[in-house]
């Protein structure tokens, strides 16, 4: 099991205000009020989902800029944490140390 969360629905989420906005700019275009009114209380429920989420996290998302996909990037973040859960921190850093001093 991971605790890491790909920020796909979050990306869904503005892509999905991304097409929201263009429709009702339309909408407004062709003085069409009943159908902008809808659009902008689509684009409400939009935010506010997003706005739950994100709060119901217990931290802020953390977005990696680095190489690597992000199922890969995420494999070796929860391999990481399962060895250090694992062993102890000290003993794992002078290990380290030692493989690195040869």
């Amino acid at each position: 099991m991971t605790f890491f969360l790909p920020a796909g629905m979050i990306l869904d989420n503005i892509k999905d205000l991304t097409e929201k906005i263009g429709e009702v700019r339309a909408f407004y275009e062709q003085r069409d009020m009943l159908r902008l009114k809808e659009g902008i209380t689509d684009m409400e429920e939009i935010i506010f989902e997003l706005a739950v989420f994100l709060e119901r996290l217990s931290c802020q998302p953390l977005i990696y800029i680095g190489k690597g996909k992000t199922e890969e990037v995420i494999r070796r973040l929860d391999w990481a944490l399962t060895f250090i859960e694992e062993g102890d921190a000290a003993e794992i850093i002078r290990q380290h140390q030692e493989l690195q001093s040869g």
